[in-house]
């Protein structure tokens, strides 16, 4: 027969084992929350290194390219100041650097014809 005894006893002892797997469901749950919480600092941290990592590397990469870039300017110039002083030359048959150094006997001559139109006031 089934006593009052046996029945609080039963009920008891279903009522421990709900509260076990209750509590083990709320454990787990709070355990995969905080593992997700450590993954998504260490995903963060992770990415935040990968971010300062690429800016290092753009950084080294613009000041490389910012160079070449000057060289590559550098070389065009000096190549096209070379043809045009070729097809001056071959047109008009006047060297550039004499033509340069022509101009700065003609700024003398004149300075000098000023100084002595100067002194003869």
């Amino acid at each position: 027969m089934i006593t009052p005894k046996k029945i609080i006893g039963t009920v008891k002892s279903a009522t421990q084992m709900g509260e076990s797997s209750v509590r083990t469901v709320i454990w787990a749950g709070l355990g995969a929350y905080s593992k997700g919480t450590e993954q998504v600092g260490m995903a963060q941290h992770m990415v935040s290194k990968q971010i300062q990592d690429l800016v290092s590397k753009g950084s080294e990469v613009e000041t490389e390219m910012v160079e070449r870039i000057k060289d590559t300017k550098r070389g065009l110039f000096g190549q096209a100041e070379s043809q045009f002083n070729h097809a001056f030359n071959a047109t008009c048959g006047i060297d550039r650097d004499r033509l340069s150094n022509f101009e700065d006997k003609v700024d003398r001559l004149q300075e000098m014809v000023e100084k002595l139109a100067e002194k003869s006031k």
